[in-house]
C-alpha cells in the first residue's frame, strides 16, 4: 500500500498539468464565443466566395489512391528516421548495461517499420492509378460548366 501511495502523490503535478489543460482549453473556447462578432447572417454573408467565381462540382473530387500511398510511405520513413535521430544524439545508447537492451529494442522497431515500408511497397502496384479517374472528373465537370454556359448565353 506505501508504493502505490507515493506513487500517486508523484502523479499529483501530473494530474495539476492535465487538469489545468483542460480548464485552459474550455476558457479559451469560451472566450473565442463571447468576443466574436454576433452579427446576422444574410445570403450574401454566408454565399461562397472564390475569387468571384463560382464553384463548379462537388467539393469532394476522387483523390488517386497511389499519391496516399506516397504520403504514408514518407510519414513512416520520417518517423524512423526523427527516432533514430533523436537515439542516436541521446546518451541512452552508452549508459551501463541497458545499452544492448535498446539495441535490440531499436532493432526490434526498425525491423516493424521496414515490415510496413516493404508491405506498402507490395501494395503499390495494385494501387497505381494512371490519372483516367480524377482526368474523367474534370472532363465532366467541364461539359457540365460549358453546357451550363451555354443554357445562361455566356461563352
Amino acid at each position: 500500500m506505501m508504493q502505490t501511495e507515493r506513487l500517486f502523490r508523484q502523479f499529483i503535478p501530473v494530474l495539476i498539468w492535465v487538469i489545468l489543460a483542460i480548464v485552459l482549453v474550455v476558457v479559451m473556447l469560451l472566450a473565442s464565443w463571447v468576443l466574436r462578432p454576433h452579427v446576422l447572417q444574410n445570403s450574401e454573408k454566408t454565399s461562397t466566395y472564390e475569387c468571384g467565381e463560382e464553384p463548379i462540382g462537388p467539393a469532394r473530387v476522387s483523390y488517386p489512391y497511389n499519391y496516399f500511398i506516397y504520403t504514408v510511405l514518407f510519414v513512416v520513413v520520417d518517423v524512423m528516421g526523427a527516432f533514430l535521430w533523436i537515439l542516436t544524439a541521446s546518451d541512452i545508447l552508452w549508459v551501463g548495461s541497458a545499452k544492448y537492451s535498446v539495441i535490440l529494442q531499436v532493432a526490434l522497431f526498425v525491423l516493424l517499420v521496414m515490415g510496413g515500408i516493404w508491405y506498402v511497397m507490395k501494395k503499390l502496384p495494385e494501387a497505381a492509378l494512371d490519372g483516367k479517374e480524377t482526368l474523367e472528373i474534370y472532363r465532366k465537370a467541364k461539359a457540365e460548366r460549358e453546357k451550363e454556359q451555354h443554357h445562361m448565353g455566356g461563352h
